[in-house]
């Protein structure tokens, strides 16, 4: 009599984790009849490397600008990279207004912001967008504020360190910062960059010379009292903040021996954890470094599109001191509370 074998159990598939929702908050896009205007204002222009760049032969500064004009190319880029929705934001490094008269970068930013709503009213499941001001003039950078809020449904602003040789944090630019905490949206910093001659070789104006001027953007933010002034500010620093939060500690001392000659309400690191940062740092070990001295709630993803991160996810997964739900919290959901946006 044959022995009749039993049915094997029917094995049970392990469920696969599931996907985060994943933003990028740092991506460029250019509107090509403004550049036009404003191309002699670029740090390329300004560092004598006008018709190298951007407009000129070289393949990978094609690539780029490509990327940053058709919206088809950057879905794609976006569908690959594993991102569903990108904050897109002008390029203040071809965007620059900052020499011209307030009247005629209001008319040239009001252009750009238009264009960038239109852009994300025709992918509203892709993309969000962030808009510019002329911060030449604060009152009327705070009105523009408020129609690209209420009117156009950008969700932030994109400002640079620096505007005519003043720091962000001069009391000149108070308007600009109240109407911001009013409206209750990101302030993203982001250099228009540093044209200092020493910086215009190899490349170090956009290596040296960013990170260099988002540090001393928070600096002035913070020795001139704005982030005590506008306590519920969202101030997000682009490129991990630059410098500043891995090496707060020289002024820290500083401030410890009374030599800042700020008036703080704490040290100056207190401070430092009241920004938000997105996750241009390119070393995995630095992204771990920077959630030590800050809030991973105030850790965004972001790639630099079209020049930055390409591998943005992988980048992220390959932190070793972050857990798997601080991770899924960089790549998506921070931003979405950041913006109100849900996801």
């Amino acid at each position: 009599m044959a022995i009749k074998s039993k049915p094997k159990a029917k094995s049970k598939k392990k469920a696969l984790p599931k996907k985060p929702f994943v933003i990028d908050f740092h991506g460029h896009i250019v509107n090509p009849k403004v550049f036009e205007l404003t191309q002699k204002n670029s740090l390329h222009s300004r560092i004598g490397l006008g018709k190298q760049t951007s407009l000129g032969g070289d393949k990978h500064s094609q690539r780029t600008m490509q990327a940053m004009l058709d919206i088809d190319v950057r879905l794609k880029d976006m569908d690959r990279m594993g991102i569903d929705m990108q904050v897109i934001s002008p390029s203040l490094i071809h965007h620059n207004t900052e020499p011209m008269a307030p009247s005629r970068a209001l008319k040239i930013v009001q252009r750009v912001n238009d264009s960038v709503a239109e852009a994300v009213s025709d992918h509203p499941d892709r993309l969000a967008g962030i808009g510019i001001v002329p911060l030449q003039d604060a009152k009327l950078s705070a009105k523009e504020l408020d129609r690209m809020v209420k009117k156009l449904d950008l969700r932030g602003v994109q400002i640079s360190t620096i505007v005519r040789g003043d720091e962000i944090g001069d009391k000149k630019f108070l308007p600009f910062w109240r109407k911001a905490e009013q409206l209750d949206v990101p302030v993203f910093i982001h250099p228009a960059g540093n044209s200092d001659p020493r910086l215009k070789k190899f490349g170090l104006a956009f290596m040296v010379g960013q990170p260099y001027e988002e540090a001393l953007a928070m600096s002035s933010l913070v020795y001139e009292g704005v982030m005590d002034k506008f306590p519920k500010l969202k101030i997000l620093v682009a490129h991990g903040g630059g410098y500043l939060p891995y090496y707060a500690g020289r002024q820290d001392n500083a401030y410890r021996a009374g030599r800042d000659g700020g008036t703080l309400k704490g040290s100056f690191s207190s401070y430092i954890r009241k920004f938000h940062y997105e996750t241009v740092v390119f070393n995995p070990d630095m992204l771990d470094f920077l959630a030590t001295k800050v809030s991973v709630k105030n850790i965004v993803m972001g790639t630099d599109y079209p020049f930055g991160e390409s591998n943005p996810i992988s980048f992220i997964r390959k932190t070793k001191k972050l857990s798997s739900a601080q991770q899924d919290a960089i790549l998506g959901k921070n931003a979405a509370r950041l913006l109100k946006i849900k996801i």
